[in-house]
């Protein structure tokens, strides 16, 4: 995982949603406020912010539930 990944994740896209990037990277989006909404929001601004296209078949909230997964999920795109 890439620390400058991390930095637009926490400082852009979380910041945009008004979400708290959690220190621990396996609490639940749910538990920090994301709605249906902000789920589709992410993944906009993902797509955005890191020049990727999630495919449809990806677009399950179990895919981004949490930080860690997210990364990970960025990481695989971007390599």
């Amino acid at each position: 995982m890439s620390k400058s990944m991390e930095l637009i994740l926490r400082n852009e896209i979380f910041a945009e949603l008004d979400i708290e990037y959690p220190e621990d990277h396996d609490t639940r989006l749910l538990d920090q406020g994301i709605d249906s909404a902000g789920f589709i929001k992410l993944i906009v601004l993902m797509e955005s912010k890191f020049n990727i296209s999630i495919p449809d078949e990806d677009l399950l909230f179990e895919n981004f539930s949490t930080p860690e997964l997210i990364l990970n999920y960025l990481t695989e795109k971007t390599l």
